[in-house]
């Protein structure tokens, strides 16, 4: 009976670790970083990722500083960076899980280097800037980078709530932009 009881413990929990839902909401808390990187000529660099087109960004997980991660991030797409400066911090909440995230939003000027395509990444390319905010597929991300690059010189906070409508993960703001210096 102990073993009967025994496998049907671990075979349920695989089942539950193993499920590959990428609905499934997180187990944590987590930061998610954003870098907005604009070079000479006015351009801001844009990724895209399934169809989704946005300033390049990671999940904060690494064992680096901030500064390290950012050069990190930059250097995955074949640039490196100067002048990097923070200019936002918002919240999300989700309908969908118990969880929050923190975004954090950075610029950076090109200081040189070509650019490269990711591994994950399907395209990768420079827009002008006002393209490049038309082009981001993301609600909340389109209005906090506008908002970036209509008032450089402040750090900026705000809040958003996300939700899940089929395979969609529309946006509402729900704190409007607030400056935090």
């Amino acid at each position: 009976m102990r073993l009967f009881i025994l496998f049907t413990l671990m075979v349920s929990s695989s089942l539950v670790s193993g499920q590959n839902n990428p609905h499934q909401g997180p187990t944590h808390n987590f930061a998610v970083h954003r870098l907005i990187i604009l070079n000479d000529s006015n351009e801001m660099l844009m990724c895209r990722e399934q169809h989704v087109w946005a300033p390049p960004s990671f999940v904060y997980k690494d064992r680096q500083y901030i500064k390290e991660s950012l050069d990190s991030l930059a250097q995955a797409y074949g640039l490196q960076i100067s002048s990097t400066k923070l200019r936002g911090q918002f919240s999300y909440k989700y309908d969908y899980h118990p969880y929050a995230t923190l975004r954090h939003y950075y610029m950076a000027e090109l200081a040189g280097g070509e650019v490269i395509l990711p591994k994950g990444m399907d395209e990768v390319k420079w827009m002008p800037i006002p393209e490049a905010i038309e082009t981001n597929t993301v609600t909340s991300i389109k209005e906090i980078t506008q908002q970036l690059i209509c008032f450089p010189k402040k750090i900026w906070g705000g809040s958003f709530l996300v939700s899940h409508v089929g395979d969609e993960h529309p946006t509402k703001m729900v704190e409007a932009f607030y400056p935090l210096n």
